[in-house]
Formats: structure tokens, C-alpha cells, sequence
């Protein structure tokens, strides 16, 4: 919940009758304020300035301070979920204790690459490295550097605390905060999480859950994001269908067409795919034969080739179905032009 300020105590007293166990907290100064030497009015000279002094103040919230702030309060894992974001089939499980039970120690729903770290982020994480050669394995950083702008979308992740506060990952991020990147360059808490994920932990302690609906989606808010996104279409993000959830049939017609038709009239380009509709960032990463694959195909839960998909079959029958169609119109046009 992001607010400058909390729910009304109406609103409180309804979410506490319904979930007991419910909590808001006020983060305190420290945790929302500038670094030392940083000023508001600096923003208009820092890189991409139509993003707030608050969206980077979010940014190092979930890069950098979260963790210690999760640690003092006692807490060992962490699951982040924006407002915006909806997880539309069952979770019969209790994730925290599968993260637990199977050494997990990071997870994420929707992969994706995200090459906006700005200017300097890459030679910092280099030069870490070179000062502090055998930090992690040789192989670990020949696979991050193979394809550094891989990443995981954190509006959904969960996590060990205690990863990000201990060596070595605690050394870089904090080389990573005192760089003021995060305000200067706008390098985000997804780029920095997934450096730090990526360079430090083995992909036996990664998960990709494949195996719940969830959906978050950024739209364009300027005249044209990019070159072919217009205004009011999606940007980033989408619904990405869980293995086994919902037929092909009622995944295409139903669940995903419901989706696209939210931007009708507005011009967007988006297709449906077997498993994702939405923007083309995580459409391009989320297949084991794309860029990403090399990666992905490492961690348990990537598992999209585990049983023979039926949707191809599915598109094959629409296809016939389709031509079935224009052959029907075109008789019944022959036989009324004969008449």
C-alpha cells in the first residue's frame, strides 16, 4: 500500500474484522529521506527526471533499506505484491513454506530485460568484481555477464532477508547505495535485486513460480512510449497464465480476450500467447528459446516443456474452424449470385 497517508480508521476496522492479523506501518524518516548531499531540487538534472524524488525514494526502499528495516522487526522472508498487481487463480499451499522447505531463498513470477541501469551501473558492478575476485564463483559471473540486463519483475518476488544482509551481496548493495545511482541514474530496485540475485546465489536457491495467474501491467502514459506503443497501451507487464490453469479454449477466449479488450479502440498491439498476454518485455524473455532461456532453463519451476502443449492443436483447429467459415460464406455468396 502506497500512501502518504494511512487508511481512515473506517477502513482499518473493516480490513481487521476481515483479516485479523492485518498490519499498516509508518515507515520512519530515515527510510523515505534523501541520502546526505542529495536535494529535491536536483531532480530536474538527474537522468530520466519525469521519474519523482518519491518513485526513487520507493526505488531504495526496495533496493537497499527494506531489508534492514524487515531484520529489526524480526522478520526471515519477505513477499512483495503492489496494489496493482492481481494473482486470479488459487494458491492451495503456503508459499513461505515452500520457499523453506525446498532452500529457496529468492523468487519471482515474470522475467524479463531491463536495460535502463543507467549510466555507470555496469562499470561499478565490474570494478566490484575485479576488486574482490573471488567473490563468487567464475562461472556464476561468465552466466550473469552473458545477458546483465536479465531480471525479474519484483512487483511480485519473495525473499530471504537475510541474503541481502549478508556477504557478499551486503557489500555490493551498499557500494550500490552510496553511489546515488539510484537517484542520479534511476537504476531500479529490479535491476539491483537481480544483479545481486543473479551474481550471488546459485539457481538451485531461485524459483520461477509458473503455477498461479498473476497480472501486473504498466500503460503508457506519455503520447508514445517507444516507437510503437501508444498512449493508454500496455508498456510493461501483462497476465501471465498459470501451468494448468484454465483450458486452451478458455485461456484464448475467455480469460485472455478480456485482457486485450480493455484497450479496444486505443490501437495497442497485443497478442495472446499460450501462456502470457500483455507487453512484448516479458512475452520476449518468459520462453526457454528466448535470450533468457539460457538462465531460466537453470531453476526449478521453469517447466513450460514438462508435459506436450495442446496449443498448437488448439490454433490448428481455430485456423480450421476459421477456413470452414470463409468456404461456408463463399458457397452461400456462389449460390445466391446463381439464384
Amino acid at each position: 500500500h502506497d500512501s502518504v497517508t494511512g487508511p481512515s480508521n473506517v477502513t482499518r476496522t473493516q480490513l481487521s474484522a476481515a483479516y485479523p492479523n492485518l498490519e499498516f506501518r509508518c515507515l520512519r524518516k530515515r527510510d523515505w529521506s534523501l541520502p546526505h548531499g542529495l536535494k529535491a531540487w536536483q531532480h530536474m538534472f538527474w537522468n530520466r527526471p519525469q521519474f519523482s524524488v518519491g518513485y526513487r525514494l520507493m526505488m531504495r526502499w526496495y533496493a537497499v533499506l527494506i531489508w534492514f528495516y524487515l531484520s529489526e522487526e524480526g522478520y526471515t522472508h519477505v513477499m512483495r505484491m503492489d496494489d496493482d498487481s492481481y494473482i486470479t487463480s488459487q494458491i492451495r499451499y503456503n508459499l513461505f513454506g515452500f520457499m523453506r522447505q525446498n532452500n529457496k531463498r529468492y523468487a519471482f513470477r515474470q522475467p524479463t530485460v531491463d536495460d535502463g541501469v543507467g549510466r555507470g551501473y555496469n562499470e561499478l558492478i565490474d570494478k566490484f568484481l575485479d576488486d574482490h575476485p573471488n567473490v563468487t564463483p567464475p562461472a556464476q559471473i561468465e552466466l550473469y555477464k552473458k545477458e546483465r540486463y536479465l531480471g525479474f519483475y519484483n512487483n511480485w518476488f519473495m525473499a530471504d532477508v537475510s541474503f541481502f544482509l549478508s556477504q557478499p551481496a551486503i557489500s555490493l548493495l551498499l557500494a550500490i547505495d552510496e553511489s546515488n545511482l539510484i537517484f542520479t541514474q534511476r537504476t531500479g530496485d529490479l535491476v539491483i535485486q537481480s544483479t545481486l540475485v543473479r551474481l550471488f546465489l546459485q539457481p538451485a536457491e531461485v524459483h520461477w513460480f509458473q503455477d498461479f495467474t498473476y497480472e501486473h501491467m504498466t500503460l503508457c502514459k506519455k503520447e508514445k512510449c517507444g516507437l510503437d506503443i501508444p498512449r493508454g497501451c500496455p508498456q510493461n507487464g501483462g497476465m501471465s497464465r498459470g501451468l494448468g490453469q484454465y483450458s486452451d479454449k478458455e485461456w484464448a477466449e475467455v480469460v485472455a480476450k478480456k485482457v486485450k479488450n480493455r484497450f479496444r479502440g486505443l490501437n495497442c498491439i497485443i497478442s495472446i500467447g499460450e501462456t502470457y498476454v500483455g507487453a512484448k518485455d516479458v512475452r520476449d524473455c518468459q520462453k526457454l528459446s528466448s535470450r533468457c532461456g539460457f538462465y531460466l532453463q537453470l531453476l526449478d519451476g521453469a517447466n513450460e516443456t514438462a508435459k506436450r502443449s495442446t496449443w498448437q492443436d488448439y490454433l490448428t483447429s481455430m485456423m480450421a474452424i476459421a477456413d470452414a467459415d470463409k468456404a461456408l460464406q463463399f458457397a452461400l455468396a456462389n449460390k445466391s449470385t446463381v439464384n
